[in-house]
């Protein structure tokens, strides 16, 4: 900001400045050839997160102030960009999906972060917000990348629109459609996943009914949305499946049976209606019956193993009780 005086300026700080427009803005004497010390110690007293997020840390790093005119993103908002806390946090989510490092230095990214992501989501009340990843070969990270997707679309919208106004390929309503039924679909497979991952919880039983839940909503959603884009991605996801789920492993079906809400005649019901539903053609009698001779075999080893007690003996009432005579 100049002065009355030749040769000699102040400076003032934008965020303060654009923040209190009631207040008269705080100057800072600067010279030449001194840099611009105090305010630096300004923004990270002020202004700046540390790195625990902490506002007034004095732990910011390094630190870059940012002002957008009125025709970019997120205009008359000032921002604070913390380039060295961010690459600090970006660390756990390289090491996590896999990613090379240099993805973290990458001046695309640093754009996108910077410049594009982290102005726009203020103007629609929204927190900052890193989208994750979309690994092909895992169902769950494209179910995240959709989750987080669609509670930003409008950030993300205007922001890849604004991005290719020049060869007119614009993100439509049509495309958030499309993404949504995707969502919805594969947020059954991630429900399975997290009830497959419970460490001291007994879920084994449980498999068939939930790879149940999952089939029948990729063939409702086939159903009711008869768009070729839907039909060719559910075909696709129903050949991948089968290629896992065609015939479940006995433990399974026996971990159902012994389930006292399914036992024998549930299984059969629960195979019937499945294969069904995935349009294949099963012999599911003859794969119960061999989970029945299954059990069977165990039973006769085990009572050939443990032989009751008479029932005079200490032991010999718990065991009849528990095998029989």
């Amino acid at each position: 900001v100049p002065t009355n005086e030749p040769d000699k300026y102040s400076v003032t700080c934008k965020v303060c400045r654009d923040v209190k427009k009631t207040k008269k803005p705080k100057n800072y004497k600067w010279q030449k050839n001194y840099g611009t010390g105090t305010m630096s110690r300004h923004l990270r007293s002020e202004h700046v997160l540390g790195p625990e997020g902490e506002k007034g840390s004095s732990g910011g790093g390094q630190a870059q102030l940012h002002g957008y005119a009125s025709d970019m993103p997120g205009a008359g908002m000032p921002f604070i960009y913390n380039r060295d806390r961010m690459i600090s946090k970006l660390g756990k989510f390289i090491i996590a999906d896999e990613l090379p490092y240099s993805f973290g230095e990458s001046s695309n990214y640093e754009y996108f972060n910077r410049v594009a992501l982290q102005p726009q989501y203020r103007k629609y009340g929204l927190r900052k917000k890193v989208i994750a990843l979309d690994t092909p070969t895992r169902w769950n990270s494209t179910y995240k990348l959709l989750h987080d997707a669609i509670a930003y679309r409008d950030v993300l919208t205007d922001m890849y629109n604004e991005s290719r106004a020049t060869d007119g390929q614009f993100i439509t309503n049509d495309h958030w459609s499309l993404a949504k039924i995707v969502h919805d679909v594969l947020e059954t497979f991630d429900n399975a996943t997290h009830i497959f991952s419970y460490v001291y919880k007994p879920n084994i039983h449980m498999v068939i009914l939930e790879c149940i839940k999952i089939i029948c909503t990729i063939k409702q959603t086939s159903l009711a949305n008869p768009g070729a884009a839907v039909k060719r991605l559910l075909d696709n996801m129903k050949v991948k499946w089968c290629a896992y789920f065609t015939e479940f492993p006995p433990i399974y079906a026996i971990a159902a049976i012994l389930d006292p809400g399914v036992k024998l005649e549930g299984l059969t019901n629960l195979l019937t209606f499945y294969y069904q539903q995935l349009d294949v053609q099963f012999d599911v009698p003859y794969n119960v019956n061999n989970c029945k001779h299954i059990l069977e075999r165990l039973c006769e080893d085990y009572g050939a193993v443990i032989q009751p007690q008479p029932v005079g003996s200490s032991m010999g009432a718990s065991r009849i009780g528990i095998l029989g005579p």
